[in-house]
């Protein structure tokens, strides 16, 4: 072999490995660019998921004026039975009950109001003893009140039929404004913070929030008492922003214009937009308190009429529909946009986020 052959092999080479090279680089950094692309849009899925992860193990939601706040109220269950006389329950999470606050232990035909005494773990103390026998599977919640006189935009005062089911720092709900929390207590005066912002009638129903999910700038936070103190915020995302034409949090939902009967087929409100045949719909709120037990009417919708405003159901209804009740799928949408640094890209890039969950039944 001559030298120039020598210098021309070696020349080939060279371009081969150059070549070679290069497309290993490409190859490394459209792997490195997957990753951190799924990396980019795995956070605000989490995020997402955690808080409808929570909506999921709630009975009752309420959205704030705008959708940017969330307030569930959480449920938990039995997991063992409890025999008359007992002073101790067992239950799945007892992290949204509150020592020295009234409970409800609620089946299909029977309610059940005891104090919570002691916390310890998922074993809760109660006063006075169980009356009658509980079996697993049933829930248990904290109770809540309704307003006993109308309040007016703008009012921090409400009067309750009962002030015992609530303490000072607990986050409210007056029908579906949130958020509010309570700062004091006197009797069944309740004084909170910040005012009302809209009028609601007397017999809304006033309940304890056990977790609250806010927009605070660009951050989504989770809060669970005083939430009007921003220290008890929880960061969940960050950089967190609301889609262009849609909200954070939105549910279907819609007030009744036409009061229907008991046994009615036919619930008219004032807007059927959003609601489809084969929705579960939920008609009420459910109320739970020493003398009285409201359960919602959980019905599925068989027609809707957008010409009249009216929706079928296929079955009837089992207490009066007001003109103040609210008609929902109960379910909760979220809708989020997250802005995230892809280190392998070296580029921020914009990740939008939906999804939805129903609640607890």
């Amino acid at each position: 072999m001559t030298l120039l052959e020598m210098v021309i092999a070696m020349a080939l080479m060279a371009i081969v490995i150059a070549v070679f090279y290069q497309l290993v680089s490409v190859a490394v950094r459209g792997w490195a660019g997957m990753e951190g692309q799924a990396d980019v849009q795995q956070v605000p899925r989490v995020a997402v998921q955690r808080v409808l992860g929570e909506v999921m193990q709630s009975r009752d939601f309420m959205i704030g004026a705008g959708g940017t706040s969330l307030g569930l109220v959480k449920m938990t269950i039995l997991t063992a039975d409890a025999a008359a006389g007992a002073t101790t329950i067992t239950v799945e999470d007892a992290s949204m009950l509150v020592s020295g606050r009234p409970i409800v232990l609620l089946n299909v035909n029977r309610l059940e109001r005891v104090t919570v005494t002691a916390i310890a773990g998922t074993t809760v103390t109660v006063s006075p003893a169980l009356s009658a026998a509980h079996r697993r599977g049933e829930s248990v919640r904290r109770t809540q009140s309704t307003l006993t006189a109308a309040a007016s935009a703008g009012a921090t005062t409400l009067s309750v039929a009962s002030g015992v089911e609530f303490q000072v720092g607990d986050a409210i709900a007056v029908e579906d404004e949130v958020p509010l929390t309570i700062t004091a207590v006197a009797g069944n005066t309740l004084t909170v913070t910040p005012a009302l912002t809209q009028a609601h009638a007397a017999a809304e129903v006033v309940q304890p929030l056990s977790v609250m999910f806010r927009l605070s700038g660009s951050l989504l936070v989770r809060c669970v008492q005083n939430c009007n103190n921003p220290a008890n915020d929880i960061v969940v995302a960050d950089f967190v922003a609301v889609p262009p034409g849609r909200q954070l949090f939105s549910s279907v939902r819609s007030l009744i214009n036409v009061a229907a009967a008991v046994g009615a087929t036919q619930i008219c409100v004032q807007s059927v937009a959003g609601f489809a045949v084969n929705d579960r719909i939920q008609i009420d709120r459910d109320l739970y308190g020493a003398r009285v037990v409201t359960v919602a009417d959980h019905r599925r919708i068989t027609a809707v009429d957008s010409v009249s405003n009216c929706l079928t159901i296929d079955r009837g209804i089992t207490s009066t529909g007001a003109l103040i009740d609210q008609v929902r799928v109960p379910a909760v949408e979220m809708n989020m946009l997250a802005s995230r640094f892809n280190d392998a890209l070296q580029q921020t890039q914009e990740v939008p986020v939906s999804s939805r969950a129903f609640l607890r039944n």
